[in-house]
């Protein structure tokens, strides 16, 4: 197995104010073991740290959280595997182990983004208009009570606008629940909000899958097959193909939404089939399965919540919305229609958020077998783009190792 050699430059504990440290704790002494982590759903990367205690600082000092790390490793091939306080803002979120052996304690910690602290704290109580993604910008940058992140912002422009009133929800769940209400500049649905190692993001998926891939993967001899451009892969396994029992069971290809209105007393039916979805590969479907929705959804209108003199049509209601919500829920589940995982190698440019592809060997008829791209009517096919929705890298000890989460849509492709 050809690993990607690494040098720890960097790995010191930083107080914060109140903390019970009072300098820098430098423990690239303690064979440091980076667990490094990125989601598609998740707001806020996090890692854990393990390394042994050689002072026994952690248990000896009461560190409980609140402190920062800085992080820097050498990695052959790539710029150095950064993370800062200034541009990252790590911050310690707990101690999950200290195992105490002859002489020594190994400890664990895990780190958070500060933001997603912050997030805990804060909570959206005005009336918000205009166009949404200025809006998302508003909650995470510049709103007195929002989040008020210095880190990147990196979002696609939508089309639609939406007034609504915070409800005293927190920041990030008012951003991921703006996201099925978003339709992008191009009129498609399907929005996603993440953070990766360069920032916050909130994308289209549309827009996400138009990406050309940025690094080829392959069974290969060597780590990177300059030939082809290709990297090596180490290990791969394929989680998950199209379920059609779960399909139905979550209302992708047919699901009803009934929207009540409390102040009239009146409810609003809104049906939604597959079929409405412009697909280039739609599923092959027993006859009539559309005819009948498999998920019932009972939602409120929420013009209860408006702030005080507000008039009704000053308030946009969630049924007005109900194509640009259904859409994007089935927009959400076709994108996870297939799952990979593949090991390979160290890649710290790797991120969340990138299209990446794969060649796999596939059998031809004579026997022979032939890596081949994606593109063919074969849905079965392993190989071509992927989404990188889920990211671990690993580094440390006598691992260093990205491992990949990848997804995407079989009927759209």
């Amino acid at each position: 197995m050809a690993e990607t050699k690494f040098k720890f430059k960097k790995c010191e504990l930083l107080p914060n104010e109140g903390s019970s440290l009072d300098e820098n704790y430098n423990i690239i002494g303690g064979g440091p073991i980076v667990d490094y982590y990125e989601s598609i759903d998740s707001p806020t990367i996090s890692m854990n740290l393990t390394f042994i205690d050689v002072d026994q600082v952690i248990s000896r000092k009461g560190i409980f959280g609140g402190e920062y790390v800085n992080l820097t490793v050498q990695v052959d091939g790539y710029s150095d595997f950064k993370l800062t306080q200034k541009k990252h803002n790590l911050m310690l979120n707990s101690v999950r182990n200290i195992i105490t052996e002859t002489n020594k304690q190994v400890a664990t910690l895990e780190f958070v983004s500060v933001e997603s602290i912050i997030n805990e704290t804060a909570r959206v109580n005005k009336k918000f208009t205009g166009n949404v993604s200025q809006t998302v910008s508003e909650l995470l940058v510049s709103y007195k009570k929002g989040i008020q992140t210095k880190k990147k912002l990196d979002k696609h422009n939508s089309a639609n606008s939406y007034s609504f009133v915070g409800n005293l929800k927190r920041p990030f769940d008012t951003v991921q629940w703006l996201c099925p209400k978003t339709q992008s500049s191009s009129k498609n649905f399907g929005f996603l909000f993440y953070e990766n190692f360069d920032g916050y993001h909130f994308k289209s998926i549309e827009k996400l899958l138009e990406q050309e891939p940025s690094f080829t993967y392959t069974h290969t001899d060597k780590p990177y097959d300059q030939d082809t451009g290709a990297f090596k892969i180490l290990q791969n396994k394929m989680v998950q193909t199209n379920d059609i029992g779960m399909n139905l069971r979550m209302g992708m290809y047919a699901n009803r939404t009934i929207y009540i209105d409390i102040e009239n007393q009146t409810k609003n039916i809104v049906d939604f089939k597959i079929s409405d979805f412009d697909l280039k590969r739609p599923p092959k479907l027993l006859n009539g399965i559309e005819d009948y929705p498999t998920r019932l959804m009972l939602r409120v209108n929420d013009f209860g919540v408006a702030q005080k003199g507000s008039k009704k049509k000053d308030v946009q209601l969630e049924s007005e919305l109900a194509v640009y919500q259904n859409k994007s829920y089935i927009r959400n589940n076709l994108l996870f229609s297939q799952s990979f995982k593949i090991s390979t190698s160290l890649n710290p440019d790797l991120r969340v958020g990138q299209v990446i592809e794969i060649k796999l060997p596939v059998k031809k008829g004579d026997g022979e077998s032939k890596t081949d791209s994606y593109g063919s009517e074969r849905t079965n096919d392993p190989s071509g783009k992927y989404l990188i929705s889920g990211l671990r890298q690993i580094i440390g000890g006598q691992k260093s190792e990205s491992q990949l989460t990848l997804i995407r849509d079989v009927f759209s492709a």
